[in-house]
């Protein structure tokens, strides 16, 4: 009597298009109630398309700011909001295209898993917390939208025949997540040579077939090669650093509670070494190839690459994806697959429900201190002091950049803009000299400065005061707010207060 294989029996619940679909959508709700989802680096993403959209009909933008567009490999959002902000508005296109990134990043792991296994095993939701690892966290927008078109590019390589169809919907497949982000690039030829040196190997193929079906996705390479064409500047450093490649391992679901994080994080490591030891599970070895391949890149990767941050850091969470993606149980009793689906679904669950609420909290806490906003007359220039726990602490209310908001509301000048190659835009303020771009806003105890005498006290102190009109103190308690005479406050909150330098006219 010949063996049931998977794809004889009936189709289980769990395995259905419509729970697939389903599914993806959860991963909406934590960002569906604050109208600005409370990740780090979103008001410098806002702050960018207002100045991009508004500057050249503002009275105030064009005194301080400068755009030059050119196609850059990080230009995802920018490109949806400079499309579709004059329609819906710059913050509600933002909300919009962060929902969509998350819907699509579940959705294509789902898709990949399927795709590999032939029928999308019950563990797959064990993945989708990873959508909002560390990289979302942060708000690397341009970046987690690049990577949720990854997975679902995956999925359609694991689907369609290698030959001319497969190579021609890759190289504009190539291009535009190229367009998106370089890195989502990056990901998506590490993680599909993988699976081609995997299958190479079943089919006792050479090696290099792996290089050759991976030749469509080479076609952005020319633009690079262009003078225009992206960033002229290579930075390389932070090389490896074995205690923070740790730390990015323990925190990779880094959110706001460090022992159901910390938690979190070690049940999914767990699952993977369950089917590493075959203990109950199997993997896929392509996916399992890929998974390896992307974990190897974030060992060996320098923490800054072409002025973007934390590059090793943003691979992580997908290594463990494709890896938890990989795994099917080796039961087939209906039972045991029953009972992993529901744990799962769960898991999920309750990773959103934490994250929902706890992104709640936080966005409460920023509008309280973006009420000052009402305070700011527009078209002032803003110098903003937030202060910050040491960055090795877990918890954080993500108010790095929220100053930045100020741009946004009041079309103000405001310090911390980010100054980058990639940023396309550059800032004139020769009066404001070392007090205008990314870090002269932020303040961290006196263990973990970067800089050891940049406290408040030393910032007001060289303040050039003559090129500012408004001092904004963020998320500061009461007893460490200014005691300066040459400050006239106009605004407090619980722990936030808005001076005005009585010198400068508004």
């Amino acid at each position: 009597m010949p063996i049931a294989t998977d794809q004889d029996r009936p189709m289980p619940w769990w395995a259905t298009r419509r729970y697939l679909a389903l599914v993806s959508v959860l991963l909406a709700i934590p960002l569906s109630g604050p109208a600005i989802p409370p990740l780090t680096d979103i008001f410098g993403h806002l702050a960018r398309y207002t100045i991009v959209a508004r500057i050249d009909a503002s009275a105030y933008l064009h005194q301080w700011f400068a755009t030059h567009g050119h196609l850059s490999g990080n230009s995802g959002v920018d490109l949806i909001a400079a499309w579709f902000g004059p329609i819906v508005g710059i913050i509600p296109v933002t909300k919009l295209a962060l929902i969509a990134t998350a819907v699509l990043t579940g959705g294509g792991m789902l898709l990949t898993a399927r795709a590999a296994h032939g029928r999308l095993p019950p563990t797959a939701p064990f993945a989708l917390p990873l959508t909002f690892g560390m990289p979302f966290q942060y708000g690397f927008l341009n970046y987690s939208l690049s990577v949720a078109l990854v997975f679902p590019a995956i999925a359609l390589w694991l689907r369609l025949r290698r030959g001319a169809v497969r190579a021609a919907v890759f190289i504009p497949v190539g291009l535009v997540i190229w367009v998106t982000h370089l890195a989502g690039w990056g990901l998506l030829g590490l993680v599909l040579f993988a699976i081609e040196l995997a299958t190479a190997r079943r089919d006792g193929a050479p090696w290099w077939r792996a290089v050759i079906a991976c030749l469509p996705l080479v076609a952005p390479v020319a633009i690079l090669l262009l003078p225009s064409g992206g960033s002229s500047t290579i930075g390389v450093s932070h090389w490896f650093d074995g205690s923070l490649k740790l730390f990015f391992i323990v925190a990779v679901l880094r959110d706001q509670n460090a022992v159901f994080d910390i938690a979190s994080a070690a049940l999914l490591v767990a699952l993977v070494m369950f089917g590493i030891r075959g203990m109950d599970f199997r993997m896929e070895p392509r996916l399992a190839c890929a998974a390896a391949a992307v974990f190897a890149a974030f060992l060996v990767m320098p923490g800054m690459i072409m002025g973007s941050a934390l590059a090793d850091m943003r691979v992580l969470p997908y290594a463990l994806a494709l890896a938890i993606l990989a795994l099917s149980p080796t039961s087939t009793a209906q039972r045991d697959l029953t009972l992993l689906a529901i744990a799962a679904l769960a898991f999920l669950g309750l990773r959103l429900a934490v994250q929902t609420i706890g992104w709640s909290r936080t966005a409460a806490l920023q509008r309280e201190q973006l009420a000052a906003l009402d305070h700011i007359p527009q078209g002032s220039r803003v110098f903003v002091l937030v202060t910050l726990p040491c960055e090795t602490a877990w918890r954080s209310h993500r108010m790095d950049h929220i100053g930045l908001m100020a741009i946004v509301r009041r079309e103000a000048f405001v310090n911390g803009v980010w100054d980058m190659p990639s940023s396309q835009l550059t800032v004139h303020r020769p009066d404001a000299t070392g007090f205008v771009y990314a870090g002269s806003q932020t303040l961290f105890p006196a263990g973990c400065r970067y800089d050891a005498q940049y406290d408040l006290a030393h910032a007001l102190a060289t303040l050039p005061r003559a090129a500012f009109d408004l001092v904004w103190v963020v998320d500061t308690p009461r007893t460490a707010w200014p005691k300066d005479r040459g400050l006239r406050r106009i605004w407090s909150g619980d722990r936030g207060v808005l001076y005005r330098i009585p010198h400068t006219p508004i």
